[in-house]
């Protein structure tokens, strides 16, 4: 069996019993997780207009993974909206190491999902700066993972015509995604949803909360190139590394259409809570014989060494 990277529950009133005892971190000061809110009138753009960012990560053995990729892409995102970060770099880095040691002397709780989300910043209810800065939370919860049975048979997923807005920024909207699993998920039985661009109703871009990778005929991995309509995901970054270290296969970046589905012989997702995750079918389309790959095996056991090593 698979080497759990988290809890994985099939209940998630566990997950809500174990937050009672996690700290999250709320402007300036710490409060139980449980506790955690996000005070209306006075951010106002971010409550109404929907003027945040976020990045979601997870902690290995109480370090941050990859945390200055995490860092990076946040800021970089305030600064695709035009948004004055609540504090610098520096500052937050040591926050965030703090928050990660305090849960840990607290509960000695396991691997936690930190969502960093910097919010608002605008002035009252108008569209201008304020020249203050957004509002910094910290969301701390634990790691939930997929249940075993997902990455020993893979999961579905269901195509659906969208393109994120501001794409290559982590906004903290996820219209798109909700719609698409009330709407083409339960057609397809599937686990999650795949966008695909809206304009050639072809172009396979990302999921609603992970990157695709795909497996051709040649046992070459191909993802999505970031050409501004996905985001720069960080366990992208990883999985991309891991291969270009020459294990274990070749990878290129291109387009892959949905017509071009049936050549594909694997499929896998990736994500910050998900690691490698197999995909047996997209839509009503099987991916190679329905079951996960060698190629996605091998890349999924080095994802798993690449962590426990981190």
């Amino acid at each position: 069996m698979r080497r759990p990277l988290g809890w994985w529950v099939s209940d998630r009133s566990f997950v809500q019993q174990e937050v009672k005892s996690i700290l999250s971190y709320q402007r300036d000061r710490y409060v139980e997780t449980s506790e955690l809110t996000f005070p209306f009138i006075d951010d106002v753009s971010g409550t109404i207009r929907g003027y945040r960012v976020f990045t979601a990560c997870r902690t290995v053995d109480g370090k941050v993974f990859r945390l200055e990729d995490h860092l990076g892409r946040l800021f970089d995102s305030a600064a695709g909206i035009h948004m004055k970060p609540p504090l610098s770099v520096e500052r937050l880095r040591s926050l965030v190491h703090e928050i990660v040691e305090k849960n840990l002397r607290i509960s000695g709780t396991g691997d936690l999902l930190l969502e960093i989300v910097f919010s608002g910043g605008l002035i009252g209810d108008t569209m201008k700066q304020s020249g203050k800065g957004a509002h910094l939370y910290v969301a701390v919860r634990p790691l939930v993972v997929p249940l075993p049975e997902l990455y020993e048979n893979g999961v579905v997923l269901a195509t659906f015509r969208f393109q994120r807005m501001c794409a290559q920024v982590k906004l903290l909207n996820y219209v798109g995604a909700i719609v698409g699993h009330q709407t083409v998920a339960p057609e397809h039985d599937a686990y999650e949803v795949l966008f695909v661009d809206p304009n050639d109703r072809q172009t396979i871009l990302e999921g609603s909360t992970f990157t695709v990778f795909f497996v051709d005929a040649g046992r070459e991995v191909v993802t999505p190139p970031l050409d501004g309509r996905i985001l720069d995901s960080v366990t992208r970054r990883a999985v991309l590394e891991i291969l270009a270290d020459g294990a274990p296969a070749r990878v290129r970046e291109a387009p892959v259409r949905l017509d071009q589905l049936s050549e594909m012989g694997e499929c896998f997702i990736a994500s910050t809570t998900r690691a490698v995750l197999p995909v047996r079918r997209i839509d009503e389309t099987t991916i190679g014989d329905g079951r996960p790959g060698p190629v996605t095996g091998s890349i999924m056991r080095a994802f798993d060494d690449y962590i426990a090593n981190y």
